[in-house]
């Protein structure tokens, strides 16, 4: 069985604090025996779904697009696991992530297979104390919606709120979550 999981962070910032978190989830993957691989969007040449239907006609993963979303179009289908890894912006999911999301649709031809029973878990970043007043709920709650449609199982969430740099207990714990996380979708 596939032991490997993927974890897309959607920062347009290199040195993101989802950055770090995606790197404690994969240590977590690793420990536990399983593979890791960190895919970061921003870097990615990834265009809008042109809701075209053309994949429809061609069959799953098979875009018309030619950009970098094609060679993970496989990977995503042969992955044991995913966790998403990104900013909640503007009270939802940010642009970059919402693109690969949306993108997502080629797999529509299979009615979603590729993504029945696997795993998603979710690390959301925010500057506010919780997750109604930052909006994260929002982001956590079209999750909810996209992955009961697709019948995939939300695996789990880590909620990181930091106000400020330097908030080192609180690092800690959403390390040690991330880490969690990570070693829980390995096994």
């Amino acid at each position: 069985m596939n032991k490997e999981v993927l974890i897309f962070t959607g920062s347009p910032r290199e040195d993101s604090y989802g950055a770090s978190l995606a790197r404690a989830a994969a240590r977590g993957v690793r420990l536990a025996g399983g593979r890791a691989e960190i895919i970061n969007l921003a870097e990615l040449k990834l265009n809008p779904c042109q809701a075209c239907d053309r994949c429809r006609q061609r069959g799953p993963g098979q875009c018309i697009q030619e950009d970098d979303m094609i060679k993970l179009y496989p990977r995503l289908k042969a992955a044991r696991a995913i966790i998403l890894v990104h900013p909640v912006y503007w009270f939802n999911i940010n642009a970059q992530t919402k693109i690969f999301l949306d993108r997502w649709y080629a797999f529509g031809g299979d009615d979603y297979a590729t993504f029945k029973n696997k795993k998603i878990g979710l690390i959301l970043t925010f500057a506010d104390r919780d997750l109604a007043s930052s909006g994260a709920i929002n982001a956590i709650q079209a999750y909810k919606d996209m992955f009961n449609y697709l019948e995939s199982e939300l695996a789990g969430i880590v909620g990181a709120s930091l106000q400020a740099k330097g908030q080192a207990k609180k690092e800690a714990s959403h390390r040690r979550q991330a880490y969690e996380l990570g070693r829980e979708l390995a096994g």
